[in-house]
């Protein structure tokens, strides 16, 4: 995933791990090549910093109202 393409609250799927997450903050600088985003893995509480190549964006179906998606949040999850 391009570092100019990522924008907050947007559902992904982390490599290698395969688990779903939501990105939290701006791509920080890492390297010419890499950037640094932080994100939130999805019923966790669990905040981490993965390289922008490590994330796969989810399809728009499956993004929050926000992203143009129809997902919505369980109840009774963080």
């Amino acid at each position: 995933m391009k570092a100019k393409d990522i924008k907050i609250g947007q559902r992904v799927s982390v490599s290698p791990i395969d688990r779903i997450a939501l990105i939290v903050g701006h791509p920080e600088y890492y390297t010419p090549r890499a950037q640094l985003v932080r994100i939130k893995y999805e019923n966790s509480t669990r905040y981490e910093h993965k390289i922008n190549h490590q994330l796969t964006l989810l399809p728009t179906q499956e993004q929050y109202p926000a992203h143009g998606g129809l997902h919505v949040k369980p109840e009774g999850t963080f």
